[in-house]
């Protein structure tokens, strides 16, 4: 199982039209751009696909978008992570129903932060969801979202009862390691995958190779990239693109939330994706200018002339 989930994913964002509906147009030259590029796989309806901005019917019509798109050529992990298991459950069934290769979910949010949840309540909830499909289940570590904070502990109770694999957003590669390591004494098969292209490099060479990539979004050509230079174990290669992946992840920032950088990016490439859901905004347009000509001085926009943007 652990060979389907390697190479690059995309945590695909979600297109939308000015007055906050799901545009399909855009989210399906989101889909073919990133396959044009290489990527390996796709996770959507997670944070970079605004999936907490959507009700629960919008996250399905945007799944079976991407599905029908990708039309089985590449993996989908789709992100199913709601505050209640049952909810949590429907999502993972309409998932597995549409042919994804595995489901994920966070923790359950809000209630989690306030500890209002025991180990205990949290191991029943990803038993239950590992339970009703027959896809893998991962669970996506994100504590600044969701507002719990897993342990290496908890997690190998999780896999123990069928979780098996993660992202990890929790941007630590001590942590990384130490959940590889967990989840792997319980289940050598177990696909763990960084939520950070910013720590692809070293997570490589302690054996993680997949990542959840959402720079994968905006530069899915220099992702993908890093990535065949670590299979070549081109080490110089290698470390000169980790170098750039970590100069165009600040840039991507410029706007004060780096998802919500990809939309610009996309657009300077000539891509039609649409744009965010408020309360997100898009980089303004000093902020997308600053963009553009940093891009450009790094050399990530060669080859395209892009739609004004400023």
């Amino acid at each position: 199982m652990t060979k389907c989930f390697e190479g690059i994913y995309p945590p695909v964002i979600t297109s939308f039209t000015e007055e906050g509906d799901v545009y399909e147009t855009g989210i399906r030259n989101v889909i073919r751009y990133l396959m044009s590029e290489r990527v390996h796989g796709f996770f959507i309806n997670g944070s970079y696909g605004s999936a907490v901005l959507m009700t629960i019917e919008e996250r399905k019509r945007v799944a079976e978008i991407i599905h029908d798109e990708v039309k089985g050529r590449l993996p989908i992990i789709t992100h199913v992570g709601e505050a209640s298991t049952r909810a949590t459950i429907e999502l993972a069934k309409h998932a597995e129903e549409l042919g994804s290769a595995a489901v994920a979910a966070v923790a359950p949010y809000y209630y989690s932060g306030a500890d209002a949840y025991d180990e205990s309540q949290i191991v029943r909830h990803f038993a239950d969801i590992a339970a009703s499909v027959r896809v893998p289940t991962f669970i996506y570590n994100n504590p600044r979202t969701s507002g719990y904070t897993l342990t290496s502990e908890l997690l190998a109770k999780l896999v123990a009862v069928g979780v098996l694999g993660m992202k990890d957003s929790s941007g630590s590669f001590t942590l990384l390691g130490e959940f590889n390591q967990a989840a792997t004494r319980v289940n050598p098969d177990f696909a763990c995958m960084s939520g950070s292209v910013g720590l692809m490099q070293p997570a490589y060479n302690i054996g993680i190779k997949g990542c959840i990539s959402g720079t994968a979004n905006a530069f899915p050509e220099l992702t993908v990239a890093l990535y065949r230079a670590l299979e070549a174990h081109d080490w110089k290669k290698s470390g000169e693109l980790q170098n750039l992946v970590i100069a165009e992840r600040k840039i991507q920032s410029a706007g004060g939330f780096r998802p919500a950088g990809c939309y610009t990016f996309l657009k300077l490439k000539g891509i039609d994706c649409g744009t965010v859901r408020r309360p997100w905004r898009e980089p303004n347009d000093r902020e997308a200018r600053y963009m553009k000509e940093e891009a450009i001085k790094l050399g990530l926009l060669k080859g395209y002339g892009g739609h004004h943007v400023g």
